[in-house]
């Protein structure tokens, strides 16, 4: 009977050991969820949490709101991430303060990239803070204009910037699908349009575009060139406004020259968000994304010009949409599907929080790599040489 006993005992810890086992290693491992009491284990720079529970299913019995710490600036202005009741769901639960000196009550930490503390003051930081405390790296830069990250990834749990391959998607526009399709959009986009490309560039530095752009014009695409590098382009137009193009500079032209500085994936910025959606000429877009994302932009509301052949094809696909309207119109139809969305990065941040975000080995070397620039570059150069 006592040997029965002890083999029972054996198989009781036997499968004792192996449930914890499986619940170490079980998907919530490496994953954030907002939990009762904010209770976290942390395994390295890999946290758990010991409980699971949405923030708005009233069932969490946590009385203080989840603070959220922007320690940096943003280019010396306040932090980007904005308290919103706009969000679409419930974020009374969630408090933002830049005040440093809240940083060990702080449950959520956030740097960005050009205004991150020295390397002594990082150590610092990192020997205060709690087991529980979720540090997030942002930035809006393209890799290739942005610091190494290869000394301060390890104190980082998760990214924010643009792109998919991110923890946190921080895209320069949010955008999506309409629920239902909308039939009213009508107009035409072509009516009184009577210019072609318009371009307003002051970084001179963007050394594919500012090819592209020439051999566009030397294949009979008229571009008309504003800003601080204007004079480097045979054709000029001056600008009615101060700084960004606006209606007034851009409701003549049928084009805009949305082209990046960088070719870097996932790398869009307003140039096709803001200037060319928002002002009803269409994008020619050329960057390293895949523009066919639907993730990454609006399907059917751009040219982008590295989808063509060569630089010639692209010209003179330009010259054919221009002169004629159907075709012209067609590039608008994604208004009836899609919709630009005013969500922000506060709203981003908190619904990633309250959901769970999955956690990634050495995620700022993965998401700031710079291959994921070589490589566009290196396309590039061999599309541009094409004739």
């Amino acid at each position: 009977m006592e040997i029965f006993q002890w083999k029972l005992f054996l198989f009781f810890c036997s499968f004792l050991i192996t449930y914890l086992i499986f619940i170490q290693n079980s998907s919530f491992k490496n994953s954030y969820k907002i939990p009762s009491y904010y209770r976290i284990f942390n395994q390295g720079l890999n946290i758990t949490f010991n409980t699971y529970e949405n923030i708005e299913s009233g069932l969490s019995i946590q009385s203080r709101k989840l603070l959220i710490l922007t320690y940096t600036t943003f280019f010396g202005d306040p932090f980007p991430i904005y308290p919103s009741s706009e969000c679409g769901f419930n974020t009374s639960s969630f408090q933002v303060t830049n005040n440093k000196e809240q940083f060990k009550s702080s449950d959520v930490v956030m740097f960005h990239s050009r205004n991150m503390p020295s390397m002594q003051e990082l150590i610092h930081l990192n020997n205060l803070r709690g087991k529980d405390q979720l540090w997030i790296y942002f930035t809006m830069e393209s890799i290739y204009n942005n610091p190494g990250v290869n000394d301060i990834d390890k104190y980082f749990n998760a990214s924010a910037t643009y792109g998919v391959d991110t923890d946190i998607p921080f895209p320069y526009r949010y955008h999506k699908k309409r629920l239902e399709v909308d039939e009213s959009f009508n107009k035409d986009y072509f009516l009184n349009k009577t210019r072609m490309v318009a371009w307003a560039v002051s970084n001179c530095n963007g050394d594919a575009r500012n090819k592209l752009a020439l051999k566009l014009v030397s294949y009979g695409v008229d571009i008309e060139v504003s800003g601080g590098c204007a004079g480097r382009f045979p054709k000029l137009f001056s600008s009615k406004c101060r700084g960004r193009p606006c209606y007034e500079d851009l409701r003549d032209f049928k084009f805009y020259f949305s082209a990046e500085n960088f070719l870097c994936d996932g790398y869009i910025t307003e140039k096709y968000w803001n200037t060319g959606l928002d002002y009803d000429v269409i994008p020619i877009v050329l960057g390293g994304s895949n523009y066919s994302d639907p993730r990454l932009a609006i399907p059917g509301s751009y040219i982008d010009a590295m989808s063509f052949d060569s630089p010639k094809t692209l010209a003179n696909y330009i010259l054919d949409v221009s002169s004629n309207s159907t075709k012209y119109n067609s590039f608008f139809k994604w208004k009836k599907r899609w919709q630009l969305d005013s969500s922000s990065f506060f709203c981003m941040l908190c619904d990633k929080l309250r959901n769970g975000i999955n956690f990634r080995t050495n995620p700022l070397l993965k998401t700031m790599n710079v291959e994921k620039c070589i490589r566009p570059q290196e396309k590039f150069n061999i599309w541009i040489n094409k004739s």
